[in-house]
């Protein structure tokens, strides 16, 4: 399917694999693939979210603010909540875990068991040869800090890409069907960031759509 995106739409993902590095993470998540197609803010579906004030920055910051720890599917400000009705403080938690043992003791990788290394090499041995998706791409990329692998919500909207460019009958998969497809997310990550950066995703999506229909 990769073969079908356009070259701005292929530098969004591989951009995406930037914005991951920069921010410290190891998962490349819907909200990563945000940040990169606002790295070109004249493309179709971005202009439209710059046009009402959705910048890389504001973006950055809302990223920051949603998602925690070092792993892709970090509880959100739902599930922290709801902790917090039983009388767990996550923030308390973590306060009191790095006094203890110092900055992002909390965000450590459990380190995996001598045997379970050794499945594991074996594991990845047999599978080389099958390390690509139905996306056509990788399921890890490779970077200098290590490998960054793509989380089943950024597959899901590189998905829905495809479709909303089946939709509207385009022969190539652009910048507007990535930004299109991230607005539907429905994951407790997306949901928060759009919280964060004052976006109603579906009233943000018939804009998107409407500017589509003006430029055509």
């Amino acid at each position: 399917m990769f073969e079908r995106f356009s070259r701005p739409a292929r530098q969004v993902v591989v951009d995406a694999q930037e914005e991951a590095r920069s921010l410290g993470h190891d998962w490349v998540g819907t909200e990563h693939l945000l940040l990169a197609a606002l790295r070109r803010p004249g493309q179709p579906g971005t202009a439209t979210l710059v046009r009402l004030g959705v910048t890389a920055e504001s973006c950055r910051a809302a990223v920051s603010s949603v998602v925690g720890g070092a792993d892709g599917d970090a509880l959100g400000p739902e599930d922290a909540e709801a902790l917090r009705a039983f009388g767990i403080d996550l923030d308390e938690i973590r306060r009191r875990a790095e006094g203890a043992f110092g900055d992002g003791a909390l965000d450590a990788p459990v380190s995996e068991p001598e045997a379970g290394r050794r499945r594991g090499r074996r594991f990845m041995k047999r599978g080389r040869r099958r390390n690509r998706g139905s996306l056509g791409l990788p399921d890890a990329a490779p970077g200098p800090s290590g490998h960054i692998r793509f989380t089943g919500r950024a597959k899901k909207a590189l998905e829905l890409s495809l479709r909303e460019a089946i939709a509207r009958k385009d022969r190539s998969i652009g910048t507007e069907h990535v930004v299109l497809a991230l607005l539907r997310g429905d994951d407790k990550i997306s949901q928060g960031m759009f919280q964060q950066l004052g976006v109603a995703p579906g009233e943000m999506r018939d804009l998107v759509l409407a500017d589509l229909r003006s430029a055509a």
